[in-house]
């Protein structure tokens, strides 16, 4: 459970309205703090960050898959960052596909000054309910966290699990912020044009249909059949997730990618609302898979730490001032922001076209060790399943079964992992055993090239 000082609360007197959200354990440029504090002032459109907080919790408690796991997950809270210039508010579907993000800029939080760090926000009914009545004419006082900061030990973080964020949530976070860099615009909606078309989606039961989206001016038709220009959006349902906050956009844009994944930037006054929808209902983010090559490259970790010394807290990541202060190369630096993605250190905000950077406060590392396929390939080389052949290698599976994986750029392998995806969702367990294999040099070849931009 996380460890609340004080519930979230609203209260109402003569001078208008007081948000105080509660806080968890955090992490800040001061190390690891119990209930951080920070944010306070006056917002400039109370009814835009009550329905951007209230999307980010609605979206947090919903499922549009996966109906076991949900169950167990639909209390989670969101997570916020302070960039010191705006509040990122952060939060998964239970079933792990859809992820959202509202952030409040410096246009939208008025005069108050703006802290460091992430935690996990306290966001109860009492509180939703209270959220949903705000109006635009009164005024309301945010205030995110206590003034009165208590300090933790790193073991204390560690140990006691005061902050409830499960490892899919960590390797979805990492996993959205790589397949958003590689997005781009498809088409954009302005004015009424992004109420119409959100209301003609159909309102149906979870995930919804599969419609095919032809962009025409400033307006999107759909069909059931895909047709010569057009993108699919996989389970409509999953978009209504933005009904709260759509009705202040002023601007929709669509940016789209080669995997399927879609998402869907919503301006609005004083901030924007994010979501990214995985190419399938059933198809969770933290499986995607798109940093496991990354994983298997033995520097990244290195690269990465050393970057941490010098990244600070600000808005935007800049990889030509962290190479001068770090006197890492270009490719070095591309290596190590890679890694502090796959650790979920990582956000990609597509309005800016930049990183940010995020400190989880719970062992993001161990978590990256934890990774299912990466468990199953070190364990396929520790007992021996990976042995060289000419023109590649055998790779042992769990049914006694070898599989051939060609030496070859790309690696290929021909096990019904890599049948079924075609490298879609990363590269499947036999390949990335090889992988381990020769960053190590064992086999006395170089070591497969795995860096990249994250």
């Amino acid at each position: 459970m996380n460890s609340y000082t004080t519930a979230s609360t609203f209260t109402q007197d003569r001078d208008g309205g007081h948000l105080d959200l509660a806080t968890a354990l955090g992490v800040t440029p001061a190390g690891p703090v119990q209930n951080p504090f920070f944010f306070s002032g006056f917002v400039d459109r109370p009814d835009i960050a009550a329905a951007g907080l209230l999307a980010v919790a609605d979206i947090a408690a919903s499922r549009y898959a996966d109906a076991g796991l949900a169950a167990r997950l639909a209390s989670l809270d969101p997570v916020v960052t302070a960039g010191g210039d705006r509040l990122r508010f952060e939060s998964f579907s239970a079933c792990n596909s859809v992820y959202a993000r509202f952030d409040l800029t410096r246009e939208g939080l008025g005069s108050g000054d703006v802290g460091f760090g992430t935690t996990n926000i306290d966001i109860n009914l009492p509180l939703r309910t209270a959220l949903a009545r705000i109006n635009r004419s009164e005024a309301l006082h945010l205030s995110v966290g206590s003034e009165g900061l208590r300090a933790s030990s790193l073991s204390q973080t560690h140990v006691e699990r005061r902050v409830s964020l499960p490892d899919r949530w960590i390797r979805g976070l990492a996993e959205v912020s790589t397949l958003s860099a590689t997005l781009t615009p498809a088409t954009s909606l302005s004015g009424q044009a992004i109420t119409r078309f959100l209301g003609g989606l159909p309102r149906v039961a979870p995930p919804g249909p599969t419609l095919h989206l032809l962009p025409r001016g400033n307006s999107v038709q759909t069909s059931r059949l895909p047709i010569p220009g057009t993108f699919a959006l996989p389970g409509t349902t999953r978009l209504r997730g933005c009904d709260r906050i759509a009705r202040h956009a002023s601007e929709l844009t669509v940016h789209t990618g080669r995997l399927g994944s879609t998402a869907w930037v919503f301006t609005v006054p004083g901030g924007r609302f994010t979501v990214l929808l995985s190419p399938d209902p059933f198809r969770g983010f933290s499986g995607e898979g798109t940093l496991l090559t990354l994983l298997t490259n033995p520097d990244a970790a290195r690269l990465g730490g050393r970057l941490l010394t010098a990244l600070g807290w600000t808005p935007t990541v800049d990889p030509s001032a962290l190479a001068t202060a770090t006197n890492c190369s270009p490719a070095e630096v591309a290596a190590g922001l890679a890694w502090l993605a796959a650790s979920g250190r990582l956000g990609h905000d597509l309005a800016e076209n930049s990183y940010f950077h995020r400190e989880l406060p719970v062992d993001s590392e161990k978590v990256l060790r934890r990774n299912p396929r990466l468990v199953a390939a070190r364990k396929l080389v520790d007992d021996g399943g990976v042995v060289e052949q000419a023109g590649g290698w055998l790779v042992s599976s769990s049914y006694g079964r070898w599989y051939a994986v060609a030496d070859a750029q790309p690696l290929h392998c021909q096990c019904e992992w890599e049948r079924e995806h075609a490298g879609t969702r990363g590269p499947c367990k036999h390949l990335l055993a090889v992988m381990i294999l020769r960053a190590s040099g064992i086999d006395g070849r170089p070591p497969v090239a795995s860096a990249g931009q994250p």
